[in-house]
């Protein structure tokens, strides 16, 4: 188990708040490897390879932080280095590597969100939906574009307020609310409506930059998702998938 306990005391846990990409869904396989396909490249068939490149993106991504306290989440550099560790995750060598991102981003920058980000974690989501059934209050902030509770709708995920799904205390977008990870007051509007103070209020997401620096910021406490253990080198929560959350706020 990637974590120390001892990160997180359930005695002193009073809610939790998911972010949506790397916790509950990742990029596609089936966009991201036909966009390569199509172009000329070899890819991986199924999920697997897809969802892995995803947790190198994210490590290419943290290895900025090695001389910078912090970057912001709209910085380009930041986004292109995630596009071309999640590229190499896929096998893509450096010879390839600027023709396969073209590819790939010629075909993701004229799709929603939502079309491209639909690979659903499905262990993840049910270890949400054990939490959240145990009675602990639960809420969604996401970096998105706006159409983040559609797409926790359309995925069977969650809703605000009565109705089929996992009922959630709030679903904050960064583009409906005007604050982008990692600024704190992002999560002041699913801190408000939790009532929960922000020591006692687990954030989970997949990134540093944004997920750990801006819930620390908040003075929330962050959990990392790692599944492949490829931040071992950094100093905060680290769990493989939500299940383990669950499984130690549960037991």
């Amino acid at each position: 188990m990637p974590v120390d306990p001892s990160f997180i005391n359930p005695a002193v846990v009073d809610a939790v708040v998911f972010d949506i990409g790397g916790v509950f869904t990742v990029r596609h396989h089936e966009v991201i490897g036909g966009a390569l396909r199509a172009a000329g490249f070899s890819a991986p068939q199924g999920p697997d390879a897809y969802h892995r490149a995803h947790h190198l993106a994210v490590r290419a991504m943290s290895d900025l932080l090695t001389d910078r306290a912090r970057i912001d989440e709209y910085e380009k550099d930041l986004w292109l280095s995630w596009e071309r560790g999640y590229l190499r995750g896929l096998d893509v060598t450096d010879e390839q590597l600027e023709d396969a991102l073209d590819a790939v981003l010629r075909v993701v920058t004229k799709l929603e969100v939502r079309e491209v980000w639909r690979q659903l974690l499905s262990e993840n989501i049910a270890a949400f939906h054990r939490i959240a059934a145990a009675g602990v209050p639960v809420a969604i902030v996401s970096n998105n574009d706006g159409t983040a509770e559609v797409e926790m709708t359309r995925f069977g995920i969650c809703q605000v307020g009565p109705g089929p799904f996992t009922q959630v205390a709030a679903i904050v977008d960064s583009t409906v609310v005007g604050h982008a990870k990692p600024d704190p007051a992002i999560f002041e509007p699913a801190l408000a409506a939790l009532g929960t103070s922000p020591a006692r209020t687990v954030y989970v997401g997949d990134t540093v930059h944004a997920d750990v620096h801006g819930a620390r910021a908040a003075g929330m406490i962050p959990v990392q998702l790692d599944p492949y253990d490829l931040h071992a080198d950094f100093d905060h929560a680290r769990l493989h998938g939500v299940a383990e959350l669950a499984d130690l706020l549960l037991r």
